[in-house]
């Protein structure tokens, strides 16, 4: 912006125009990326203002020398991505959270991906002191796509010590010793009131067992808008034991829920996804669990009838229950709503012709539409739909050949038939009485 003219040059030079910093992004080439002098110029004379910075990917040599001009120079940060910054150690980690007292979200995923560092950022002793130092002040912490160890421990004390933890994600989580870790929920939901956001998405994670007494008890999450705990068998031999039992346990009290996202979950059932207590869910990831299986049952109707005023997106690829999926289509299709969907993923389903020119007429915002290998379907529909102007021309296409197949079933009068008057007929008929 410098090189318009003066005027933009002069509001290019304004700190306050320096609000929120991704660095991250495709748009840094990896050479600038590695480029620490540059680093240090861009952190000394325009980020005096930040508030949020992403560095997420940059391989800066000098570790301990970045984090302390971006400490110095930064007062204001409140929020920081060193996502993948495998040379982050503790000590560096420490110092920085130690020197700007405003900052309360953090994300050091990716830092140890395949083996675990005691020095590094990310070690069982690191985020159990990183916990009890921050305390309330601490509100997001990402540590996804790490292999940690004592994941017990890290639950236990992030319920401990941040009571004010609205966002925790331990997606792609690997443990050390390549077994599932036991989180106590109970003891995370006393203790983390205002969590909005958990992911747990393809980690070896399960729930600790605990009595009855201690269940009925919880509290839950009455905050919670987020849960991501979905299963890709093939990222991972061991995948997380996630049932009815551990839905129903996570999502206790969770009346505001908007994303739920269960996608290879082969053990939970459409019975208790019915129950979820939440009543606006916007987005709902179904793909691959046992609701969508034909042994799954006939509750694909009654999910979709529960929430058809508000879901926006539903993925319900490779569903090859044909009666229930064609009935919860059905159901997001009923006029006496007007459908907010928009995002519909049916990519290998079983799902039938019918319900689509339903959904196309009753559904008027969706744009997008992932017919792929959907085999009940005529060949020419078997694609993604990814623009309102594409779902157009199929809802316009379907339109008419409706019309056309309605014509051809009109009957004709026959050329051989002789057309009788019928004024001429009745007299006839009284002429003869």
């Amino acid at each position: 912006m410098c090189s318009v003219c003066r005027l933009w040059r002069d509001v290019a030079l304004t700190p306050k125009l320096w609000h929120s910093i991704d660095l991250s992004s495709l748009w840094v080439g990896e050479r600038a990326r590695s480029d620490q002098h540059r680093l240090h110029w861009l952190v000394e004379n325009r980020l005096s203002r930040t508030q949020e910075l992403s560095l997420g990917g940059w391989k800066v040599p000098g570790v301990p020398a970045a984090l302390e001009t971006i400490a110095t120079h930064c007062p204001e940060l409140q929020g920081i991505n060193l996502s993948s910054w495998t040379r982050l150690t503790a000590d560096s980690l420490r110092s920085l959270v130690a020197a700007c007292p405003r900052l309360s979200r953090i994300d050091i995923s990716g830092i140890n991906t395949e083996s675990t560092n005691p020095r590094s950022a990310v070690s069982l002793s690191s985020i159990l002191g990183l916990a009890e130092f921050m305390g309330e002040r601490l509100t997001h912490l990402v540590l996804a796509s790490n292999k940690l160890a004592g994941l017990p421990q890290i639950v236990i004390a992030l319920a401990t010590h941040c009571p004010c933890l609205e966002v925790l994600d331990l997606s792609n989580v690997r443990t050390l010793a390549q077994t599932t870790a036991p989180i106590a929920i109970e003891r995370l939901q006393e203790g983390c009131q205002r969590l909005r956001v958990l992911r747990i998405t393809n980690s070896q994670i399960s729930l600790a067992q605990t009595t009855l007494k201690e269940q009925a008890s919880s509290p839950g999450f009455p905050n919670l808008e987020e849960l991501s705990m979905a299963v890709d068998g093939r990222g991972c031999s061991q995948v997380p034991v996630v049932d009815n039992s551990s839905l129903e346990r996570i999502l206790k009290n969770s009346h505001q829920l908007r994303l739920l996202d269960v996608r290879g979950c082969t053990r939970v059932s459409d019975s208790s996804l019915v129950r979820v207590p939440a009543w606006d869910l916007e987005h709902l990831f179904l793909s691959g669990c046992y609701a969508t299986r034909p042994t799954g049952g006939d509750g694909l109707e009654l999910i979709a009838r529960k929430w058809v005023h508000s879901l926006v997106e539903v993925d319900l690829a490779w569903s090859t229950a044909t009666d229930a999926l064609d009935a919860a289509i059905y159901a997001l299709a009923d006029k006496e709503y007007q459908s907010p969907l928009r995002v519909l993923n049916l990519c290998g389903s079983s799902v039938s012709l019918g319900p689509i020119q339903a959904l196309l007429e009753s559904c008027p915002h969706l744009c997008s539409l992932n017919l792929s290998s959907c085999r009940a379907l005529p060949r020419g529909m078997k694609r993604l739909y990814q623009a309102a102007s594409e779902i157009d021309v199929l809802r316009a296409s379907m339109r008419g050949e409706r019309l056309e197949r309605n014509n051809e079933e009109e009957p004709t009068p026959s050329e051989d038939t002789p057309v009788t008057d019928g004024v001429a007929e009745a007299e006839g008929v009284s002429a003869t009485v």
